[in-house]
């Protein structure tokens, strides 16, 4: 009897044992790594959000870094892994067993994007550079609308070195398929709230007519609503709504379009651009950055609220008062900040307007920027 009862103590010892062993391989944490990338499968994008859904339980989630690198502890199980950054979105079924190394992930699924065309901007072609094209037919994956169509360009003659230099006759040139791809104009989008909101992200490039400017509520309205707006320079009258006429977020200073300079030597003021820059590109020695693009008379931003809204770069600049007296100081020169359940991007400079073929400082800043703003919600 004694043997009977020694050997079922035995057995349940062993269970016990078995069933400890067995908590802990379960409750024990793998690591899924991997890398994050723009469309084009190069470029990093930092900050997204990475997670793993058990079920459609958030199990684990952790934020890529400068690189795009990422490394998400998880227990043993199958997982959908989301990984996104704003709408720029991808995702994956996975199995974990041991520590998983994941192939590099590039963006699949994307906002849908609206493009103004402008004279003196050229927005589309950094959004084609992060990859938002069709690979087959190399045709925009975004909305090209026209900016100018039947209307007369605003203060032309104020800028002619620079339409030589960036013009219409320049502009797109390297790229066919960068036109106008509707069949609607920017007349028609401002005139339509239900038009607009149907995009996640619209951008007004510098020089398309200011023909609307007064019709800006239904931009205020596209916003709050939970739209992101991108606008540069001359563009800046498309924000009157939003920012009250300049009391709220950022405030152009007057006479209007009287900045000089045409480049600058700025500081970068947020450290996630400046070490996005320096890891990827080698771009950025002590925080600093060419910018060389900025019109003839460009819009200075005369304050900003620092409560409000974010400055990304800082730099000396030179501008004329309404006595036309040239003033040089520091400015800031590009900004972002939330509206509502939206948010806005502006900066007094722009994309290089011309064809070159190698991507520029400004054009990087601008393509981790893209990013940033399908974010800001």
């Amino acid at each position: 009897m004694k043997s009977l009862v020694l050997s079922f103590l035995v057995i349940i010892t062993l269970f016990s044992c078995s069933k400890d062993d067995n908590n802990q391989t379960n409750d024990k944490e793998f690591n899924i790594t991997g890398k994050f990338l723009a469309p084009n499968g190069f470029d990093a994008i930092s900050n997204a959000r990475v997670r793993a859904y058990e079920n459609n339980n958030l199990k684990s989630e952790t934020r890529t870094d400068a690189q795009g690198n990422y490394s998400l502890p998880v227990a043993k199980g199958d997982y959908n892994l989301v990984i996104n950054k704003g709408k720029f979105k991808t995702e994956r079924n996975v199995n974990v067993e041991n520590d998983l190394a994941i192939e590099t992930l590039s963006v699949e699924t994307l906002p849908n994007v609206a493009v103004v065309t402008g004279y003196y901007d050229n927005i589309e072609s950094v959004l084609y550079s992060i990859g938002l094209f069709n690979p087959v037919t190399g045709e925009p994956l975004f909305d090209i609308i026209d900016g100018n169509s039947g209307f007369d360009r605003i203060g032309i003659n104020q800028n002619t070195k620079h339409e030589h230099e960036h013009g219409p006759l320049n502009r797109n040139s390297s790229n066919p398929l960068l036109v106008p791809n509707v069949d609607f104009s920017f007349e028609d989008l401002m005139g339509d709230q239900g038009l607009l909101d149907a995009y996640d992200i619209v951008f007004l490039n510098c020089g398309l007519s200011e023909a609307f400017v007064d019709n800006s509520g239904v931009l205020e309205a596209y916003v709050s609503n939970g739209g992101i707006l991108y606008t540069t320079d001359w563009a800046a009258g498309y924000l009157d709504a939003i920012t009250n006429s300049g009391a709220d977020y950022l405030t152009p200073y007057t006479p209007e379009k009287s900045g000089t300079s045409t480049t600058t030597v700025a500081t970068i003021l947020e450290g996630d651009l400046s070490e996005w820059l320096l890891l990827n590109f080698n771009i950025s020695i002590e925080d600093t950055v060419e910018i060389d693009d900025f019109l003839y008379s460009w819009q200075v931003i005369d304050t900003y609220d620092s409560a409000t809204t974010i400055s990304w770069l800082n730099g000396p600049v030179t501008y004329r008062d309404d006595t036309n007296t040239e003033i040089s100081e520091n400015k800031d020169l590009a900004f972002t900040f939330l509206h509502g359940d939206g948010g806005v991007f502006y900066s007094s400079f722009h994309t290089e307007n011309s064809d070159i073929e190698d991507v520029t400082e400004v054009e990087r800043i601008m393509q981790f920027l893209v990013f940033e703003m399908s974010d800001l919600q």
